[in-house]
């Protein structure tokens, strides 16, 4: 049996040292390096595709975020609008009070604005 051993050994050793075998596991090598770079594409791939997913999102919300800032614009500038509206109406009730503050002073009928208002506003018969 030790022969048997030995003669293995050394068949396993010159086999380890021949063209043929060398051949063999560089041939093994490459396939184990093929498959590595086959890995490597599907997770670039992968990559790329998630990639590009996130892409459109971030295009979706600029789009978005610029959509908002336009409606912001919007509503500042409504409120701009309305709030000169509102001065407005207070400086004519400031001066509609003025007015009927100097009538009643003059020793008007006292009838106030509102009273006179609709004095104006009833239909001729």
């Amino acid at each position: 049996m030790p022969d048997n051993a030995a003669t293995d050994l050394s068949t396993t050793l010159e086999d380890d040292r021949s063209p043929v075998a060398r051949l063999r596991q560089a041939e093994l090598r490459i396939a184990y390096l093929e498959g590595q770079v086959d890995t490597l594409q599907a997770q670039v791939a992968a990559l790329e595709s998630t990639d590009e997913h996130r892409r459109a999102e971030l295009a979706s919300a600029q789009a978005e975020a610029a959509e908002a800032q336009a409606s912001a614009r919007e509503a500042q500038a409504r409120t701009e609008e309305r709030r000169h509206l509102v001065d407005e109406l207070r400086s004519q009730l400031d001066e509609a009070r003025a007015a009927a503050a100097e009538h009643d002073d003059e020793g008007g009928k006292g009838f106030s604005w509102r009273s006179r208002r609709r004095e104006t506003r009833k239909p001729s018969r």
